[in-house]
This record gives structure tokens, C-alpha cells and sequence, in this order.
């Protein structure tokens, strides 16, 4: 992830940058038109969170996971590398898992168990209404545009009473594959 990208969520989450780019495949955007590269680009807003309805988009709704032992708990240095974990899903699973609603979903598993969720979605026609109604009830930005994909929240399975169940399928089937895996490593170590 680059420094530039780094910055840019810092700066949207504690200070007053309203958006920042993230590129879903840097690579693949830098030597393309515009049109196409909007396809591999989502941003990071600034957003709002309404507290008396528990509801917001970005990252003034996501910051309330930055705070210790708050439900679905992230660290600073997981948010900051968000861009590099969302690339590292697409290496490993090609596309989001799209929900009944449309949202794009993106979850994985770290190196110590712990899962997490990323939701974007196009704030369409179909959820306009919904936001500017939390926009004139408290909320700070309304988005971009209603053609732009926006990170709507991100949080792990700390401080929750069950572990976050993943929604795609594949992700599913994946990590159970490598726990099996890892099951019948300490099977046959035990038996050395």
C-alpha cells in the first residue's frame, strides 16, 4: 500500500479530509482510461454516524471500532492497511461476494484468527433517500456521487459474543480448507 493511499484513510478517519481514493489493483489502473479504471477504484468518506439510530457510512461511523474493547474492534494499523487487505482478498477470491442487496462484501481471516468484513456499495436511487434522511438528522457529508462505490463500514469479530460467520461461500470453503489443513499438520507431528 502506498503511503499516499495510508494517509489519505488517516486523514479521512481523525482529521478533516472529507474522501480519499483506494485502488482495489494499483497496477492494473495505472495505464488505463478513466472509465475503465473506475471500476477498480471505492472511496473512503468521511460519512457520518447517527448515534441515536446506531446507523452511518464511512469513517466517521467506522472510527467507533478504533475505540478499546468497543464491539467489532479494529486496531489503527489494521485500518491503515485496509487498502492492502482488500487487494490481497481479490488475489485470493478474483471479486467481492455481492449480497441480496447489492452491497460488495469483502471478509478474510488474519494469521491470529481474527476475522474481518469490509462493505462498499453504490449509494444509489435505492438507499439516497435513507442517507440524506441520516444526513439532515446529524449527519455530516452526504456521497460523492450515487455512481461511486464508498466504503460503508469495516469491523472484526472482537468483543462480539459469536464469531463473525463469512457470508461468500468461497471464503467459507476456504479457510475451513486450511484449518483442516492445519489439523492434520498437528496430527502428523504428533505422530513423529
Amino acid at each position: 500500500m502506498s503511503e499516499k493511499e495510508k494517509r489519505g484513510i488517516y486523514n479521512v478517519t481523525l482529521n478533516d479530509k472529507n474522501s480519499t481514493p483506494s485502488l482495489k489493483d494499483i497496477e492494473a489502473i495505472e495505464d488505463v482510461v478513466i472509465e475503465y479504471a473506475r471500476d477498480y477504484v471505492f472511496y473512503y468518506v468521511k460519512g457520518f454516524h447517527n448515534p441515536y439510530r446506531d446507523r452511518g457510512l464511512g469513517a466517521e461511523h467506522i472510527k467507533l471500532h478504533l475505540e478499546s474493547g468497543s464491539e467489532g474492534e479494529i486496531t489503527i494499523q489494521e485500518l491503515l492497511n485496509l487498502g492492502n487487505s482488500i487487494r490481497e482478498y481479490l488475489k485470493n477470491f478474483d471479486e467481492p461476494f455481492i449480497d441480496e442487496n447489492g452491497a460488495r462484501i469483502y471478509e478474510w481471516e488474519n494469521d491470529k484468527g481474527v476475522r474481518f468484513r469490509v462493505i462498499t456499495d453504490k449509494i444509489g436511487e435505492k438507499n439516497l433517500d435513507k442517507v440524506v434522511k441520516d444526513y439532515q438528522r446529524g449527519g455530516t457529508q452526504l456521497p460523492l456521487s450515487p455512481s461511486d462505490d464508498q466504503i460503508i463500514t469495516f469491523y472484526s469479530d472482537r468483543n462480539i459474543n459469536k464469531r463473525l460467520e463469512f457470508k461468500n461461500p468461497k471464503v467459507k470453503a476456504y479457510y475451513e480448507n486450511l484449518q483442516s489443513q492445519d489439523t492434520q499438520t498437528k496430527v502428523f507431528r504428533k505422530r513423529r
